[in-house]
């Protein structure tokens, strides 16, 4: 098992092969991993730092507000990403209509009809149009406005607002956190997006970057069903092996992979796999996930994760108090990323 641990931590990057600053360094880490969870800016930026050496923390907002060669939207399982501009339409292509589909239950709890939603979308796009990057707050009275919602604090906002980010019409613009605004997609990137996909491309890029790994592993991280995945992933595949009676797919046979990470909240490493056991024991889950769908920075060593640690002070704690793993070089390079 530490062979595959460690293939999976060289697959996903973390052996630190971009060398690139500046936000030609973001975009390069962004395309080999092909997304990174973003719903925390802050996880997004040290995703990045984990897996290159000269960026820093002001080359990922430049990134993606500036040179604009990442987009952060919703793309795999719906839920927020950090992916390449050139992925953008192709994974909305393919699992936008899926996380729409997901979702109507709680839009219709909310009240959003397909008329409603549609409608909101045409209104948002316009108003992104004509006023450029938006808050949440100016979103919303759009919609009051139309009277397709009737007040501006509950959840319908958000929801419309990320139903329109599904059709590929908006994105998020300038900002993160409490400053984060919206864009209209086809203004802020130049053209609108082009949503069509190929899922075998898709599945080997997956593989590049998560292997060895199951088609259901590919369907957890991606949002697709899963015998769609298992034909993806085998027409992809150009290695297999056996893992205690599980087949793993793999595109590359990788050496892995022991250095010590430090990763960020919401880290895609830990978030790429059905079963994240093999790379967190079961003692130490809630230590990572606390539960409230968190999953804390943690400590990874040669693909396993070992301990936890801070954004707010770098403190760390391992889950083997006498443990001598050095964390020195990681910790000096939080302190240079950051700036």
């Amino acid at each position: 098992m530490d062979w595959l641990l460690a293939a999976r931590m060289q697959a996903n990057c973390l052996a630190r092969p971009v060398d690139e600053a500046g936000p030609g360094g973001v975009a390069d880490v962004v395309r080999r991993t092909g997304g990174l969870q973003a719903q925390a800016w802050r996880g997004a930026a040290y995703a990045v730092r984990a897996r290159s050496t000269a960026t820093t923390f002001a080359d990922v907002s430049h990134a993606q507000e500036t040179d604009r060669s990442v987009v952060r939207g919703w793309f795999m399982r719906g839920t927020l990403q950090l992916v390449a501009v050139e992925d953008a339409g192709p994974l909305l292509g393919l699992l936008g209509p899926k996380a729409i589909k997901d979702t109507e239950r709680r839009y219709g709890e909310l009240g959003l009809t397909k008329a409603i939603r549609a409608e909101a979308a045409d209104r948002l796009e316009a108003h992104l149009l004509s006023h450029g990057p938006s808050t949440r707050t100016q979103l919303a009275e759009v919609l009051v406005k139309a009277g397709l919602i009737e007040e501006p604090k509950g959840q319908a906002v958000y929801a419309l607002i990320r139903y329109t980010g599904l059709l590929g019409r908006l994105c998020y613009g300038p900002g993160y956190d409490k400053d984060e605004t919206w864009v209209a997609v086809s203004d802020w990137l130049g053209k609108p997006l082009v949503l069509e996909g190929d899922v075998e491309t898709l599945a080997r890029r997956y593989l590049a970057a998560y292997g060895p790994a199951t088609a259901r592993d590919f369907a957890t991280w991606s949002g697709l069903p899963v015998p769609v995945a298992r034909r993806a992933v085998q027409a992809a595949a150009t290695k297999s092996f056996d893992v205690e009676g599980v087949e793993l797919a793999a595109i590359d046979d990788l050496p892995g992979c022991r250095d010590v990470r430090l990763l960020g909240e919401f880290d895609a490493y830990l978030l790429g796999y059905q079963d994240r056991r093999q790379a967190l024991a079961a003692e130490f889950h809630q230590q990572i996930h606390p539960g409230g769908g968190m999953l804390r920075p943690a400590v990874l060593e040669a693909g396993r994760v070992i301990g936890s640690w801070r954004h707010a002070d770098r403190s760390y704690e391992l889950f083997d108090a006498g443990a001598r793993t050095d964390l020195a070089g990681e910790l000096a390079d939080l302190a240079r990323f950051a700036g």
